[in-house]
């Protein structure tokens, strides 16, 4: 019997890359986001990514072996900033986890809108590649739950916040801006008055 191929994991967290390589890497998806704002995410490709960010093919595809790897390491970039702008909210903030989801999700730029969409849109056929988010969003909801005498409130606000980050991805109607601004003031007040 044949023996079988190992699953194929794409986050780079995984990887430990030399100083070089790591410098590479932050090029290589520096370039792929800023393909993503000028050109849209739908033009990121690994010959466009060498081009942009003065690299071989080859030097990307080092770094990158496949374009699911690039958007595994987009993913995993987004998760990091989310978890930067997170540490800066106050410590003693009253449920920070989910206070760091609204404003992360308030903060996003039309770019990672469209990297968003992108890395769901490869999840389709690889369903692997979210596997660090489903990870990383399983793990807030259990600290979210422990932390807080009104489970129920809190699990409102996370579906809530997850449900306006899909009306953003998919382009959904929102009620216009003033229904919208009121919706995230409500949900700040939830998130404050939780315990």
């Amino acid at each position: 019997m044949p023996e079988s191929k190992p699953t194929r994991r794409y986050s780079v967290k995984n990887v430990k890359p030399s100083a070089g390589s790591q410098n590479a890497s932050l090029r290589i998806l520096e370039a792929a986001r800023a393909i993503a704002a000028r050109d849209g995410a739908g033009k990121i490709t690994i010959d466009a990514v060498a081009r942009e960010s003065g690299l071989s093919k080859g030097g990307v595809l080092y770094n990158f072996p496949s374009k699911k790897a690039l958007l595994s390491g987009l993913l995993d970039q987004m998760l990091t900033s989310h978890r930067a702008l997170s540490e800066t909210l106050p410590h003693d903030l009253p449920s920070r986890i989910l206070r760091g989801q609204l404003e992360t999700m308030l903060q996003m730029q039309k770019a990672d809108v469209d990297l968003a969409m992108a890395i769901l849109a490869a999840a389709a056929s690889d369903p692997q590649l979210l596997d660090p988010l489903r990870a990383e969003l399983s793990d807030q909801i259990d600290l979210i739950l422990s932390e807080t005498q009104d489970p129920a409130t809190a699990m409102i606000v996370v579906l809530a916040l997850q449900g306006l980050r899909f009306q953003d991805l998919l382009k959904l109607p929102d009620g216009g801006a003033q229904v919208r601004e009121r919706v995230v003031e409500r949900l700040r007040t939830m998130i404050d008055e939780l315990e």
